[in-house]
């Protein structure tokens, strides 16, 4: 089965609402998803970072896009 690497980055704007971006990244097995996921582990003061995984969709394809929160 192949999974997708989800990357959610939050962003704290001064004075205004954070701002979300959704990465997704096609990962061939557990084991990428499992080394891919630690690259993404830090934290600074107004950036937080988040992963899942997720099964891969039948022709889902890597994107960007923003969330809402």
């Amino acid at each position: 089965m192949k999974f997708m690497l989800v990357i959610l980055i939050t962003i704290g704007a001064s004075g205004g609402e954070p701002k979300t971006i959704e990465l997704r990244a096609p990962q061939e097995n557990l084991e990428e998803f499992l080394q891919s996921a630690k690259t993404f582990k830090f934290s600074l003061p107004v950036i937080s970072v988040d992963t899942r995984c997720e099964p891969r969709m039948d022709n889902e394809e890597p994107e960007v896009r923003g969330v809402r929160t």
